[in-house]
């Protein structure tokens, strides 16, 4: 017995065909669009919680800033921060910073002073560290320095990359040369290799911006960095 073979039939007719065709075709476009969709919110999302790159200055020129955590401070910061309280600690000349008029100290107790560099740089530690380092600084201070007979000096030769000890908290190797120049002694140089720890602390405003005094205005600058010091070893290397 033979079998005839028959044309075969669509599953559906011609047009239910198209109409189906139609619906996937539908249905895919509403799946794209809906992609579409959802990514866009994320990407807006995104970007407003993104912070300001850019801020404009007051002398109108803009500066780039990085988004990054409040406890966060840059090597080149923490670095510079910290050769600035080495010379500042170390440079007496008998003048008051950034002036030429004489230096009559800053008084810590009844009859012990230190030069006004010295003070601003206690300003970079912490409260009770820098004023306890002032009384010690005070005992190696001699008279001449406030006579303009004795000056003081520092050099840093070498500075490490700070080290996160834990977060917003580093350790920074240093090797410095104090030099003296005494009026009719001489010189004397003493090494001044120290492990200093720094920690990340808030940056100061003064709601008085311009007007504020010379003290304020001191203090703000010497914290500016967010930055203060805690810690001072002898360095081993």
């Amino acid at each position: 017995m033979t079998f005839k073979s028959s044309p075969s039939q669509p599953l559906l007719p011609e047009s239910k065909n198209t109409l189906a065709l139609c619906f996937v075709l539908l249905t895919a476009m509403v799946s794209i669009l809906t992609a579409a969709v959802v990514f866009n919110t994320l990407s807006l999302k995104t970007l407003s919680q993104k912070k300001v790159t850019f801020v404009q200055l007051k002398d109108g020129t803009t500066a780039s800033v990085m988004e990054a955590d409040g406890l966060y401070r840059e090597p080149k910061t923490i670095k510079t921060f910290v050769s600035s309280w080495v010379n500042l600690t170390w440079g007496w000349d008998g003048k008051i910073p950034g002036t030429d008029d004489p230096d009559p100290g800053i008084k810590i107790k009844k009859s012990e002073r230190v030069p006004t560099s010295a003070w601003m740089a206690s300003l970079m530690m912490e409260s009770r560290f820098g004023e306890a380092s002032l009384v010690e600084l005070a005992k190696l201070i001699p008279n001449g320095v406030f006579e303009g007979k004795t000056r003081s000096t520092a050099y840093v030769s070498y500075l490490s990359e700070p080290r996160e000890i834990k977060k917003g908290v580093w350790e920074i190797d240093v090797i410095a040369t104090r030099v003296v120049l005494e009026q009719g002694v001489g010189e004397s140089r003493q090494p001044f290799n120290r492990t200093i720890t720094v920690k990340a602390t808030e940056v100061p405003i003064s709601p008085l911006g311009e007007n504020a005094n010379l003290v304020e205005k001191t203090v703000n600058s010497m914290r500016s960095a967010g930055l203060e010091i805690t810690k001072i070893v002898e360095f081993k290397p």
